[in-house]
């Protein structure tokens, strides 16, 4: 999982952000997220197209992500 996901997961999970909601507002399939975001075996980590959908949802510009500091 890359460094960038990572923060992404850790994001979504702190917020407490609902993967249906994000799949169906996203068009990212669930399994897709839940694989990049969730399961950490098996170390999936967003493409370019679902990671720009997620910070959309998100309202988060894609660039927080990509410093070096933890996203609050």
């Amino acid at each position: 999982m890359s460094t960038v996901t990572k923060k992404v997961s850790n994001y979504v999970r702190k917020k407490g952000f609902n993967l249906s909601k994000m799949s169906r507002e996203t068009g990212v399939p669930y399994s897709a997220l839940y694989s990049s975001l969730c399961d950490d075996e098996r170390e999936r980590s967003l493409r370019d197209d679902e990671f720009i959908a997620v910070c959309n949802f998100l309202n988060v510009n894609p660039m927080v992500f990509a410093e070096e500091k933890e996203v609050v």
